[in-house]
């Protein structure tokens, strides 16, 4: 494999990395959906250029083990094999580095979605369905409304001041981040931002899901209320 792919794949993730919030925030609010798949193809291309770079260090690798073995003797081409084979070895620790500290950044999210789920289940007072999908109460005192793709929930005083239309319309609002796949988009943008929490890409994708998530519900739905305590 040649060695140059590794720069260049490495130029493409600081490229996404850096040019994606100059380039793409606040263009797609005409058309969410085409956003969110532009933002998310970005970050995907970025991901397999970083594997790439990963895969043909480790090749690089097993060709200078090749070319030693060759050459037990020394040389020239046992030199040159060694040089060439530094800066693989060198992003071979920074990967596993990086992925030490992936798992480090990852646990407590785990545990809190561990805790998060069963505090739900204490809290929550089923109301009704809506299209198949559960909707149910939790006692907050605010005005609140979320999904977590696959229930509905709002926030019991709300709930009770709402009218007939009203709830019809949060209902619709929620059901369509459920229907468009939006809470694991959320969640993926989530992750990706506390992956790389310093990066300016990160938070700007974080916040572009967001919106663009709620912008492309908005449009499941048949008027105009809906306040901004829809989620």
């Amino acid at each position: 494999m040649n060695p140059l792919i590794i720069p260049i794949a490495v130029e493409w993730v600081f490229l996404i990395t850096t040019l994606a919030p100059l380039i793409f925030t606040g263009r797609f609010k005409n058309r969410p959906n085409l956003g969110l798949a532009i933002w998310f193809s970005a970050f995907l291309s970025a991901g397999v250029a970083a594997a790439i770079a990963i895969v043909v260090a480790g090749y690089s690798v097993f060709e200078t083990w090749l070319v030693i073995h060759e050459n037990p003797q020394g040389g020239e081409p046992w030199l040159l094999a060694l040089v060439s084979g530094l800066g693989p070895w060198l992003l071979l620790a920074i990967a596993g580095v990086s992925i030490a500290l992936v798992n480090q950044k990852i646990e407590p999210l785990v545990e809190q979605a561990r805790e998060l789920k069963p505090a739900l289940g204490l809290v929550k007072k089923q109301q009704t369905e809506y299209r198949g999908v559960s909707v149910a109460t939790i006692e907050l005192p605010i005005d609140q409304a979320f999904t977590d793709g696959k229930e509905i929930y709002v926030t019991a005083q709300w709930w009770n001041r709402l009218n007939v239309g009203q709830r019809e319309q949060l209902l619709q609002h929620e059901y369509a981040h459920i229907r468009l796949r939006h809470p694991g988009l959320k969640k993926l943008a989530g992750f990706i931002r506390v992956l790389t929490p310093n990066l300016a890409a990160s938070k700007a994708l974080a916040a572009e899901v967001f919106e663009l998530t709620e912008l492309a519900a908005k449009g499941y739905c048949s008027s105009g209320w809906l306040p901004t305590s829809v989620r």
